[in-house]
């Protein structure tokens, strides 16, 4: 019974030096993830979150996680969990692309990577690549998408 624990003393010594060598392993495969990613700002926000502190990450996936809470895009990666909705209520960027859905809906990609789609087709509004924009939180979940003086309700769809 003695024998053992000088054994176990030896056991938790090694697992304790081991640690920090595991600990860089985790970073370099971190790293290793976002190379693969294909979109410009996806593997930015992956780089950043895998290199920032965890106070910085929670950061920094806050703002990407900004919309997801009831949208087609939390729909659609069944992740929707107000609870842990620690978002920001407003985001400001610039338009970087502007297509239409099917049914004439909007889908604006913001140059931070995030896509949005007008929720219904209501009368004519204006929008083009590089108009500086805002989108405000709202209640249950909904957002606005505000332009000059205009608004439109949009969800995020990625």
């Amino acid at each position: 019974m003695t024998t053992m624990y000088p054994t176990l003393a030896a056991v938790l010594l090694a697992a304790a030096a081991i640690q920090p060598a595991l600990a860089g392993d985790d970073l370099s495969q971190r790293i290793a993830a976002c190379t693969r990613e294909r979109d410009d700002a996806r593997r930015l926000a992956c780089f950043d979150r895998a290199a920032a502190p965890a106070a910085d990450a929670k950061k920094v996936d806050a703002t990407q996680d900004f919309g997801v809470h009831g949208s087609e895009l939390a729909r659609n990666r069944d992740d929707d969990d107000p609870k842990q909705d620690n978002t920001p209520k407003r985001i400001s960027a610039t338009v970087a692309g502007v297509e239409k859905r099917a049914r004439g809906e909007l889908l604006v990609t913001l140059d931070n990577g995030q896509v949005w789609a007008q929720k219904e087709v209501g009368p004519y509004f204006p929008l083009k690549v590089g108009d500086a924009v805002s989108i405000i939180a709202g209640t249950f979940g909904s957002h606005k998408l505000v332009v000059a003086s205009r608004a439109t309700a949009v969800t995020r769809v990625r």
